[in-house]
């Protein structure tokens, strides 16, 4: 697999919760490069172009990294998949 592709050609989302960062960011009124550096001052190594990677379901994130995510948000990590259900 390479750059979120499966063998056969076809994409794979790399996460499920992007959709939802993006809401929750975008409700709070953030740009992506303010939320990249809400993370990174909560010392998560990300930019803008890994946030919107995120948001549009093409870069994996971290199991670890979702709590600081949440944190960031003012969300229980929970809110993040609600939906999923």
């Amino acid at each position: 697999m390479n750059n979120g592709e499966h063998r056969n050609g076809k994409e794979h989302d790399a996460n499920v919760i992007g959709p939802k960062i993006r809401y929750l960011r975008s409700a709070r009124g953030w740009s992506q490069s303010q939320f990249a550096v809400e993370l990174q001052l909560r010392g998560l190594d990300v930019g803008r172009d890994v946030v919107a990677r995120i948001e549009g379901k093409t870069h994996c994130i971290k199991d670890k990294h979702i709590p600081t995510i949440a944190r960031v948000l003012g969300v229980r990590v929970s809110d993040l998949f609600s939906g999923f259900e």
